[in-house]
This record gives C-alpha cells, sequence and structure tokens, in this order.
C-alpha cells in the first residue's frame, strides 16, 4: 500500500502542480483580455470622441436642410404639375394651330380653284367673244384678199396675153 501511498501523493502533487499551473494561465488570460479590454475600451472612446463631432455637424446638417428638402419636394411637384399643365395647354395649342393652318390651307385652295375656273370661263367667254369676231374678219379679210389678188392676177394675166399676142403677131410675118 506503500506504493499506492506514494503514488496517489505522487499523483496528488501533480494534480495540484497542474491546477497551479492553470490558475496562472488562467491569470495570464484574465490579465491579457484586461489589458485588451483597456486598450478596447480607450479606442473606443478615442473613436467617440473623435467622430461625435462629425456625427453632430451632421445631425445639424440634417436638421437645417430637412425643411428646405421638403420645401424643395413641395417646389418640384408643383413645377411638375405646372409643366404638365402647360405641356397639356401647348399641345391643345399646336392641335388647334394645325387644324387651323389646314383649314386655311383648304380655304386657300378652294380660293385657287374658284379663281382658275373663272380664269378658264373668262378666257373661254373672251375666245368666244373676242376672238371668233377677229378670227371671222380674219377670214373676211382674207377672202377679199384673194379675191383681190385673183381678180389684179386675172388683169395681169389678160394683159401679158395681150402683150404676148402682139408679140407673138410680129413674129408671124
Amino acid at each position: 500500500m506503500l506504493m499506492n501511498s506514494n503514488l496517489l501523493t505522487a499523483f496528488i502533487a501533480i494534480t495540484s502542480v497542474a491546477v497551479v499551473l492553470q490558475m496562472l494561465i488562467l491569470l495570464g488570460i484574465y490579465l491579457t483580455m484586461r489589458r485588451s479590454t483597456s486598450q478596447v475600451h480607450d479606442i473606443a472612446l478615442d473613436f467617440q470622441r473623435r467622430t461625435t463631432p462629425l456625427i453632430e455637424n451632421a445631425r445639424d446638417i440634417l436638421s437645417d436642410a430637412t425643411p428646405k428638402v421638403k420645401e424643395i419636394t413641395s417646389n418640384l411637384a408643383e413645377a411638375s404639375g405646372t409643366l404638365k399643365k402647360q405641356a397639356i395647354t401647348l399641345g391643345d395649342t399646336a392641335v388647334d394651330m394645325a387644324v387651323r393652318a389646314r383649314n386655311k390651307v383648304a380655304a386657300a385652295d378652294d380660293v385657287m380653284t374658284r379663281t382658275l375656273e373663272r380664269v378658264e370661263k373668262t378666257t373661254g367667254a373672251v375666245q368666244n367673244s373676242v376672238l371668233l369676231p377677229v378670227r371671222r374678219v380674219n377670214g373676211i379679210l382674207q377672202g377679199i384678199s384673194v379675191g383681190i389678188g385673183a381678180l389684179l392676177n386675172q388683169k395681169r394675166e389678160v394683159r401679158e396675153e395681150r402683150k404676148r399676142s402682139t408679140n407673138d403677131e410680129g413674129m408671124f410675118v
């Protein structure tokens, strides 16, 4: 049993040393964690110290800009509505102008068509009332001219024949 007792004492001593070693390791981990926590806390405080003014400035800017953004949004909505109404009015006006222009062009076309028809009728009337009598007179004058020419030609032929016959009489001697 002595051996058991020595073995037991050795086992207890080794276990005690292991427990003490484990306690020292845990103490080292605790102290390292405490130091790391302190460093992280210092870093967090430094970060907070540096970002707090930025956050406050952002809040100030946001609180200052919020009513302006609301006003801008309201103005944009109002301007959009006004532009939409004006675009509709402009579109309606453009359609109305196009219809009026088309009607005016059609009216002008009708006026030109009627004018051309009247010019054609007038031309026909002038031809019938002026040119037809002029042609008739021209025909009569041409007939008279031909008649006079024929009469004069006939008298000339008679004279020439007389001259020839007198000339021919001298040849028969």
